[in-house]
């Protein structure tokens, strides 16, 4: 259950950057941080997928719902039917990170991104992102490259 305690983490992490980025930072605003690699933002995301993709607010709301169940039945599965450790803790990354942004969605209509690379390439400086988008990313990673392998070794 180590998992689960991972995703709750996470989903806790997440609340608290996103709570105090509102709490501080004006909607618009640019920081530079360490050393000027990252800018420190305050973006609300209301219904598009990497700042191009627009899907409208209820689309959005309605696709995370039914990516955080999927995400879930899986996880699920893989609990009660012995599947590894490095995927359940991939699972466990991606729903702690959904769970925070899909609550984000149904609670204020809008996910809070508070990250962006300072980069030369405009396109790229403009993609604004937070915690649990990076979660998602990495445990979709592990998730999947677990299952890859461990399908190979049967």
């Amino acid at each position: 259950m180590l998992s689960l305690t991972i995703a709750g983490g996470i989903f806790l992490l997440d609340y608290k950057i996103k709570e105090h980025i509102d709490s501080t930072r004006l909607q618009g605003s640019k920081e530079e941080v360490l050393g000027g690699r990252l800018l420190l933002r305050n973006c609300h995301n209301k219904d598009k997928i990497l700042g191009k993709v627009k899907i409208g607010r209820e689309n959005c709301q309605e696709l995370a719902a039914a990516g955080m169940g999927c995400v879930a039945g899986e996880y699920w599965h893989q609990l009660l039917h012995g599947g590894n450790k490095l995927s359940r803790a991939g699972l466990a990354m991606i729903l702690g990170g959904g769970m925070s942004n899909y609550t984000d969605r149904r609670n204020k209509g809008y996910v809070t991104d508070y990250v962006s690379l300072n980069v030369e390439n405009p396109k790229l400086k403009k993609v604004v992102f937070n915690i649990s988008d990076l979660f998602i990313f990495t445990g979709a990673l592990l998730w999947g490259g677990s299952e890859i392998f461990s399908e190979k070794e049967k």
